[in-house]
């Protein structure tokens, strides 16, 4: 499926579930040329070698549509719907930036991995590194750094203590489940292919707690009335939750590019805008992004 990309402006996280839809129809939009933004002098020459690699390339991003704030539908005035979030906003920065065109195939999870293990011009976006990952894929740099959250009907979840003894719902193969299958494997936990099915088990009173990247889990409780959102302390997660990166397969040509684009974005505080205006200010970089890390292994930046 395709779909037509602009930066989107306002957004009411409200209501965000209920404009999720799968199957819509999208048209494709070629972005190209240099973006508005003005680069950081220190990665300006990194970005401008990068683009003349990807000048014409045509990219397909893969991801689940119903992530959001992230990658999410949105209800035109039109009736017609279009998929938007921080995502789709760093993705047309770059296209811009580095003179590529993309089209956004929506996916759920599982099978995200799969398209993207065998594709080397497809990618996707929010997902953290780990030594596993990083033997079939390619990673850049981290553009945002995640909590994980825990979705309740009842009392706040602070700590994995407070998760003993409930049954627990999460996406399969993503690192919340990793993670928690890791430090609870006697746990009652349960999996599902997609976000939005582990939050209905939560809402229908099924599973006790559904444990999310937490800006997911902030719009899941915004537009559902009685969620309760807790976040885990990064000091209990760290070890399997890194942060959020753009993933192709192993060698895709493209990594070095997006990763010194990411650098530049970071640098000149595009990226914060972009998580301010979709994620909240809370979540905002600042001036420390050293967190960001370096792309992984066999990676080639000019941004390095």
């Amino acid at each position: 499926m395709n779909s037509s990309h602009t930066t989107p402006n306002g957004i009411d996280r409200r209501g965000f579930l209920k404009l999720m839809a799968a199957g819509a129809a999208f048209t494709p939009l070629a972005l190209a040329g240099c973006g508005q933004s003005q680069p950081a002098a220190t990665t300006e020459a990194a970005t401008t070698t990068a683009a003349a690699d990807l000048s014409g390339t045509h990219l397909t991003f893969v991801g689940d549509d119903a992530f959001a704030p992230y990658r999410y539908l949105e209800v035109q005035s039109d009736g017609s719907q279009k998929v938007v979030g921080l995502d789709i906003a760093i993705a047309d920065e770059m296209a811009n930036r580095l003179g590529f065109t993309y089209d956004f195939e929506p996916q759920e999870f599982a099978a995200t991995l799969a398209s993207v293990q065998s594709s080397d011009t497809s990618f996707t976006m929010a997902m953290s590194s780990n030594p596993e990952r990083e033997q079939t894929y390619d990673f850049t740099r981290g553009y945002y750094q995640p909590l994980v959250g825990v979705l309740t009907m009842g009392d706040e979840v602070k700590t994995i203590d407070d998760l003993k003894g409930k049954s627990i719902a999460c996406t399969t193969g993503t690192v919340q489940n990793k993670f928690i299958s890791a430090v609870l494997p006697d746990g009652d936990i349960h999996t599902y292919d997609g976000g939005d099915q582990c939050l209905q088990e939560v809402l229908a009173g099924r599973i006790d707690a559904y444990l999310c990247d937490g800006a997911e889990g902030q719009s899941m409780r915004d537009a559902n009335e009685g969620l309760v959102l807790g976040f885990l302390d990064r000091a209990e997660t760290k070890d399997y939750v890194g942060v959020y990166r753009i993933m192709a397969t192993k060698g895709a040509s493209f990594v070095g590019a997006f990763d010194a684009c990411v650098a530049e974005m970071l640098a000149d505080g595009t990226i914060d805008g972009y998580i301010g205006q979709y994620v909240g200010e809370d979540f905002k970089w600042g001036d420390d992004t050293s967190a960001s890390g370096q792309p992984t292994t066999g990676v080639v930046s000019a941004a390095n």
